[in-house]
C-alpha cells in the first residue's frame, strides 16, 4: 500500500462504513464509525435533509457505483446497517413517508438488501 494515500477511514481489520446520499448526483463517503459517514456525506452533500444508506465492508472492496448504489466483491459482501432521515441537527432511521410513499423504512431497506445480497452471492458461488 502506498504510504501517502490517506487511510483513516479503515478499521484495522481492513474494513470502513460507507454513507451515501445515492442518486446519480449523490454524494458519499467513508469513515470508521456509521454516523461520522453519515455526517460527512450529507456536508459534501450541501447540508439539506436527505436519505442516507450506511453499509459496512472492506474497504477495499466496497464502491459507489454510478447511480448511487454500491458494489462489492463477490467473495466479501457488505453488511447493510441502515437508511436514515439526516438534517444537520438529527440522524433517525427512515420511517415510511419521510420522503414519499416509494422509500422503503429502514428495516424495509436493510431486509431487501440483505435479500438482494444474499441471491447476488447465492448466483456466483463457484
Amino acid at each position: 500500500m502506498d504510504e501517502n494515500i490517506n487511510e483513516d477511514h479503515v478499521l484495522p481489520n481492513g474494513c470502513t462504513f460507507l454513507a451515501s446520499t445515492a442518486g446519480q448526483y449523490g454524494t458519499w463517503a467513508k469513515a470508521t464509525d456509521p454516523i461520522t459517514a453519515i455526517k460527512n456525506a450529507l456536508k459534501h452533500d450541501g447540508g439539506r435533509k436527505k436519505p442516507i444508506y450506511v453499509v459496512y465492508g472492506k474497504n477495499e472492496d466496497l464502491h459507489i457505483s454510478d447511480y448511487g448504489g454500491y458494489n462489492w466483491q463477490a467473495d466479501n459482501p457488505p453488511t447493510p446497517i441502515g437508511m436514515f432521515t439526516v438534517t444537520k441537527s438529527s440522524i433517525r432511521p427512515v420511517k415510511k413517508g419521510d420522503f414519499n410513499d416509494d422509500h422503503e423504512d429502514c428495516l424495509g431497506w436493510i431486509k431487501s438488501n440483505l435479500k438482494d445480497i444474499e441471491k447476488w452471492s447465492d448466483k456466483n458461488e463457484v
